[in-house]
């Protein structure tokens, strides 16, 4: 099943973290078999970057950034004009990041792979976790 990724569940996935839910990590092995794609918007990695940059969890942005450019199932998703006017619809997201990768997620017609509760309680989106 093709997705979305937020951040969280990509560095979830990509440190080995337990914090990944069994159905999201499946979701993400399905993709490095090739068997689907994961979409990730570029504020997904701008926000990885965040995190490296603060240190606030330890990994490789380097060597995730060169995972995701070797491989055809992880595709990042620029944002652009019919992203940005999806975005003005979205009262019910508070936060800008969130914002994003929902109105991406619309465009792609795709769901969120996201342990996030507010994405997860919005009726037009599907979300897997």
């Amino acid at each position: 099943m093709d997705a979305v990724a937020d951040t969280h569940a990509l560095l979830w996935w990509f440190t080995g973290s337990r914090k990944i839910s069994p159905k999201a990590s499946q979701v993400f092995e399905e993709c490095e078999k090739g068997n689907c794609i994961i979409f990730i918007p570029i504020i997904v990695m701008a926000e990885a970057l965040s995190i490296f940059d603060k240190k606030r969890i330890s990994f490789d942005f380097l060597g995730l950034l060169e995972k995701l450019d070797a491989s055809d199932n992880f595709i990042l998703v620029p944002l652009d004009f019919p992203i940005l006017k999806d975005m003005v619809n979205r009262k019910d997201i508070t936060e800008l990041h969130d914002k994003i990768i929902v109105s991406t997620a619309r465009h792609l017609g795709l769901p969120i792979i996201t342990k996030d509760s507010e994405i997860q309680s919005l009726s037009y989106i599907q979300t897997i976790w």
